[in-house]
């Protein structure tokens, strides 16, 4: 009777130990997903083909309404948007949204604007404050294919990802 009663719990310990393991292993990959949110396609592709290239898992959305959407059905490790796009809700109210509803990952903001000496040094103390954004990217080096990050101040690490 014990016999048969120790291989019972012998099984039921070894299926939720793979039950567990599947679940953590699927975490894990849904930890590195970011959410592309930017009307260009070219910087979007670029941005996309970098970090296909160092092991992140990326979608894209073409408008702020529709990342939101996205944002609203997935957890995302990470959401990198542009300001200004051609639709109604810009990338930055975007983020302010995300940001003000708790999201728990990191927040990029990627503009032509830290293109104008001064913009990257204000957005540094300006934007964490007003959308939890802890990184910046120019995109004059990202149109020609480099992807560059700039820390906020809030940023404690020296690479997002």
């Amino acid at each position: 009777m014990f016999c048969k009663f120790s291989k019972i719990i012998i099984n039921k310990l070894i299926i939720y130990f793979f039950i567990i393991n599947y679940v953590l292993a699927t975490e894990v990959k849904m930890t590195n997903l970011t959410l592309i949110v930017d009307d260009n396609d070219k910087y979007a592709q670029n941005l996309k083909a970098y970090l296909d290239s160092i092991g992140i898992v990326t979608e894209r959305a073409r408008n702020a309404k529709e990342g939101y959407e996205m944002y609203q059905s997935k957890k995302y490790h990470t959401i990198i948007t542009d300001v200004t796009m051609e639709t109604q809700t810009s990338g930055l109210c975007f983020a302010r949204k995300v940001y003000l509803e708790g999201f728990s990952g990191q927040i990029i903001i990627a503009t032509t604007g830290f293109d104008v000496p001064g913009v990257m040094f204000l957005g540094k103390y300006l934007l964490p404050f007003f959308a939890g954004v802890s990184w910046m990217i120019p995109k004059k080096p990202l149109k020609q294919g480099i992807v560059e990050f700039h820390p906020t101040y809030i940023t404690t690490r020296s690479f997002p990802y």
